[in-house]
């Protein structure tokens, strides 16, 4: 299956006429681990839908950040969806955490196809539920829990938790 299908079947799409679309205005990039797909103060130029692998979502301000969320495959950011109304500068960074496939598609055809195809707006409708749903667990956790318990979490649910020894953190 190619990247085209799996988006499709992603979008539960049987709109023929959406496909051609993005088989005709869209670009598939493979990025190797660490590299910026959005930059904080950049403005967002395309809507990214990640294929394979994932990318981090931050905001970062002087020396100090916070993680937002995670896209994973067939999800995209939120923030990009916001593209679509204006031009926007980005107030994030989001960064390939392994390789990574993106789906890129021009901001100028993403409101349009919401209007016309209804597979595409409950993609997108649902991107920023999802997206919502995510910070508000990531606000809920940073308010609510001990730095201990949010850096448990990061490491349980980090790709990187194999390399780290597990006895440390029963231990202390």
């Amino acid at each position: 299956m190619n990247e085209f299908d799996t988006l499709f079947e992603a979008l539960k799409n049987t709109e023929p006429p959406l496909q051609k679309e993005i088989r005709t205005h869209t670009v598939i990039e493979d990025y190797p681990k660490g590299v910026f797909v959005v930059e904080q103060e950049k403005y967002i130029k395309w809507l990214a839908i990640v294929i394979r692998g994932t990318v981090r979502v931050w905001q970062e301000e002087e020396d100090c950040e916070i993680l937002l969320y995670y896209v994973n495959p067939l999800e995209t950011y939120s923030l990009s969806l916001a593209a679509t109304f204006k031009d926007y500068k980005s107030l994030v960074h989001a960064r390939t955490e392994n390789n990574t496939t993106l789906i890129k598609i021009p901001v100028r055809f993403i409101k349009q196809w919401s209007f016309e195809y209804q597979s595409w707006f409950r993609f997108t409708t649902q991107s920023f539920i999802t997206s919502c749903e995510d910070l508000l667990i990531s606000y809920k956790s940073l308010a609510f829990k001990k730095i201990g318990e949010r850096l448990y979490d990061y490491i349980i649910h980090s790709k990187n938790f194999a390399t780290i020894n597990s006895s440390f953190l029963i231990k202390h």
